[in-house]
């Protein structure tokens, strides 16, 4: 357990804090005249890491693919403490021309079920979907701006969540894509309350038309066990609600059984992937019409449906027979 706690603080706290306090610390004893050798050190040794921020800015938007996460053994120690796993179902057949949006639920306090798709891939996404090589995952631009984080991200299939990389991520991919996207960013962030299935979703419609746009199928996923990792606090909630909304930026005040290290659920955190539901099937609708407001908002209602169809169906199993849905 000691060692379990020291892993989640240096990766998600001590890790990205240090990179940013250090050469502040150092600068400011250059400018007080008191900076010493390992000063000059520190500061010659970010600027040459912000630098590669800049060398690497079309990453963002391409992605990576970084093994050393699959077989990296920390990563698989702090994922074997807290069981993640992927259940799958209904068959996502991935024929050759299929593309496949997969919106998860909920975004959580730190989307800890991230980890099931993108790291450790051999033992949880490749082995769920073998048919889907391409993986690409939407993420809020300011995840790309913190230290350690932001290299983490890159390097597990990580892509800015804007129309407009997706497009493109799409297209040069091309089939056998998986797309995973939080429709409730970090919104649902700050709405993350232990004990509770609340989840960001009325107003948020963008998903749904990238499908339709792009003749993608849409699977619904939902984390089951993702709301009990951690105490979201109400102090200064409307503030922070504030500055999300301004600066696209949530600001979770967050403890787990210890610090940053999360409750332990029953069964671990569950991803459970639903029917693929193709709307244009669904609702009739010729391939090449023109997409309307008012498709984008019936399709918007037939995933709600199948949403929480999935979630009445699964919860029991998950031993969450209790809860219920909020959908907001």
């Amino acid at each position: 357990m000691p060692f379990l706690i020291i892993c989640f603080h240096l990766l998600y706290l001590l890790l990205p804090l240090g990179i940013i306090a250090a050469p502040l610390v150092s600068l400011l004893r250059l400018s007080l005249g008191q900076a010493v050798q390992f000063d000059m050190i520190v500061i010659t040794t970010s600027v040459l890491y912000y630098s590669t921020w800049v060398i690497t800015r079309h990453q963002i938007k391409k992605g990576g693919d970084n093994r050393f996460l699959n077989s990296n053994p920390l990563i698989s120690y702090c994922l074997q403490a807290i069981p993640i796993s992927i259940s799958v179902t209904h068959e996502v057949k991935g024929s050759p021309s299929s593309q496949y949006l997969f919106p998860c639920h909920p975004h959580g306090a730190l989307a800890f079920n991230r980890a099931a798709v993108g790291f450790c891939m051999d033992d949880l996404w490749d082995a769920a979907f073998p048919q889907l090589p391409n993986l690409k995952v939407l993420t809020a631009s300011a995840a790309f701006y913190v230290p350690f984080i932001r290299e983490l991200w890159l390097a597990s299939y990580c892509i800015e969540a804007s129309k407009k990389v997706a497009v493109a991520a799409l297209e040069a991919s091309g089939p056998g894509t998986g797309m995973l996207v939080y429709p409730g960013g970090e919104t649902e962030q700050l709405m993350t309350e232990r004990g509770k299935e609340k989840i960001f979703l009325s107003g948020r419609k963008g998903f749904v038309k990238l499908a339709l746009e792009q003749g993608m199928e849409i699977v619904p996923v939902y984390a089951f066990g993702e709301s009990d990792l951690y105490h979201h606090s109400s102090l200064w909630l409307d503030l922070r609600k504030k500055i999300q909304k301004k600066f696209g930026a949530a600001i979770p005040l967050i403890h787990g059984q210890f610090g940053l290290l999360p409750y332990f659920p029953d069964k671990g955190v569950r991803l459970v992937f639903g029917e693929p539901l193709q709307l244009w099937k669904e609702k009739k609708w010729e391939k090449g019409m023109i997409i309307t407001q008012n498709m984008i908002d019936e399709g918007h209602k037939v995933y709600c449906e199948k949403l929480r169809d999935l979630f009445e169906k699964e919860k029991g199993a998950m031993g969450y027979g209790d809860r219920e849905l909020e959908i907001y």
